[in-house]
């Protein structure tokens, strides 16, 4: 049995949930909590009944399954800012997973230890499951610290998630180019946030949290955990996905995940730039934004 809280988010996608869910079996939780959304409208509300059931009714362990349902439609913002304070107002830490985000075994593994070994220490906020390019490891370590924050996949504490607010509303008054200038690596990336935060400040309809997150960890000095080896990928690219939306759908992105060797090795606390500056510039153009062009050129 696996002690780890791990968080569950689904929606209507009955396909890659299973998916995703078969691999939680394996490890046994001892407690997940499913966080599912309300259905945007009335014919999508036997999808979402139905992915909720079959979640319910394929727990074949002793598990302490803690439901956090709405039958209203927040929207994937709200929805996931509402659902992890819940988490966080009783848990420690957690480990987050997504209806699309496929994980290696050993992503469990590794957050628990990590979850563990830096449980006392604020000087890092966010365990990131997915890295888009582990060729660019240069060090025998397990993982780097980093600037990059992905969401595709992770773990954190209490003690971090207590320091984010959907609203951001503190970027109205902050020193924008002091912050912007430490974390980012390059003008294009200091351009791209400093947009999507002006954007998600004291917004009341926001159609993201990560970004907020993002700003939560820089504002308080807090690194990310970026593993030598790409240990989620996303199973939800196509014409269904609430955010990585294309046209054609990938069954699989990044291609493949690898298992992480253990024991871990640990790196000193410290963010390395240099990674920051490699990762970014493997990512020109941007992952996210451009993934109708990345899946033309693999037809």
């Amino acid at each position: 049995m696996f002690n780890i809280p791990v968080v569950f988010f689904i929606y209507k996608r009955i396909e890659t949930t299973k998916q995703v869910f078969d691999t939680i079996c394996k490890i046994k939780p001892q407690k997940i909590y499913l966080i599912a959304d309300g259905p945007k409208s009335e014919d999508l509300f036997e999808a979402c009944r139905d992915v909720r059931e079959y979640i319910e009714n394929n727990i074949s362990w002793n598990c302490n399954l803690v439901r956090i349902y709405s039958e209203q439609n927040l929207g994937l913002a709200k929805r996931v800012s509402t659902g992890l304070s819940e988490v966080f107002a009783h848990e420690e830490s957690a480990i987050i997973l997504e209806d699309d985000t496929l994980p290696d075994p050993s992503f469990f593994d590794f957050c628990e230890e990590l979850l563990s070994h830096y449980a006392e220490d604020h000087r890092v906020a966010h365990i990131s499951g997915c890295n888009f390019y582990p060729e660019i490891f240069n060090s025998n370590d397990s993982y780097a610290f980093s600037s990059i924050i992905n969401v595709w996949g992770w773990a954190t504490w209490r003690r971090s998630w207590k320091n984010f607010n959907l609203s951001m509303n503190s970027w109205r008054d902050d020193n924008k180019d002091l912050l912007l200038n430490k974390w980012c690596v390059s003008r294009r990336q200091k351009k791209g946030l400093r947009k999507m935060f002006d954007l998600h400040c004291e917004n009341d309809d926001p159609w993201a949290w990560s970004y907020q997150w993002i700003y939560s960890c820089w504002k308080n000095n807090a690194l990310s955990i970026i593993p030598r080896k790409n240990l989620v990928s996303n199973l939800g690219i196509g014409p269904d996905a609430t955010n990585t939306t294309s046209s054609v759908t990938l069954d699989k992105f990044p291609k493949t995940t690898q298992s992480m060797t253990f024991p871990l090795l640990h790196p000193d606390i410290d963010r390395d730039q240099n990674f920051d500056k490699r990762y970014l510039q493997s990512s020109k153009p941007p992952v996210i934004r451009t993934l109708k062009n990345i899946v033309k050129t693999w037809l």
